[in-house]
């Protein structure tokens, strides 16, 4: 019996071949199933309108869904490469460092954790992931598309431009570095407050 993920990729693929064919209730389809991740990222990588650019994404994406091998996961692929690049214009016109959005669960639709992604429920999904913004630029562009865009290294290494083995081994510093600031926050000894907090909560 198939699971649920598989299922739900099978409609994907189903509705990206439709889509292709110039269906536009499968490109509407096509639309409401990746804006949200795109939205997602483009927020929490500091974009200044990240509805905005979602749409400039797509204006770019579906006039070319016919050109693209390898179904939804292709798709998928070409799609975050494109908001990468959008996002990398917009800040470089900007010409500041980003600031960082807290992570919002609401624009998270993934059907199925990635390797990245059980890494970081093991450190603590909520905890490690409102701490990106404490990585290195490259770092948090890295574990943001392979864990909310769910891209593989090959096409994370596309959407970035930089190598398979650059992008594993920013993966691996990224990774440690989190694990290290989650192991230092465990640690932390309780502010005065909390321990005001408590007295008050035993007189």
């Amino acid at each position: 019996m198939p699971l649920m993920g598989e299922l739900v990729m099978e409609d994907l693929e189903s509705m990206t071949a439709s889509a292709a064919r110039g269906d536009t209730t499968a490109l509407r389809g096509i639309y409401e199933a990746l804006s949200p991740r795109i939205c997602g990222y483009l927020r929490m990588r500091g974009s200044e309108d990240p509805e905005g650019l979602t749409n400039d994404v797509f204006v770019k994406v579906l006039p070319r869904v016919a050109e693209v091998a390898g179904g939804y996961r292709g798709l998928r692929a070409l799609t975050f490469t494109v908001a990468h690049g959008l996002l990398v214009d917009e800040l470089r016109r900007r010409d500041r460092r980003p600031a960082m959005q807290s992570y919002d669960p609401t624009v998270d639709t993934r059907v199925q954790p990635s390797a990245e992604q059980q890494a970081l429920d093991q450190l603590g999904e909520g905890t490690a992931l409102t701490l990106l913004d404490l990585l290195p630029e490259d770092q948090r562009s890295v574990i943001l598309l392979r864990v909310l865009g769910d891209l593989t290294v090959d096409e994370t290494a596309t959407a970035i431009g930089r190598s398979q083995a650059a992008v594993m081994k920013t993966q691996a510093r990224a990774l440690t570095t989190l694990r290290r600031l989650l192991d230092s926050d465990r640690r932390r000894p309780r502010t005065s407050r909390d321990e005001v907090s408590h007295e008050h909560g035993h007189a």
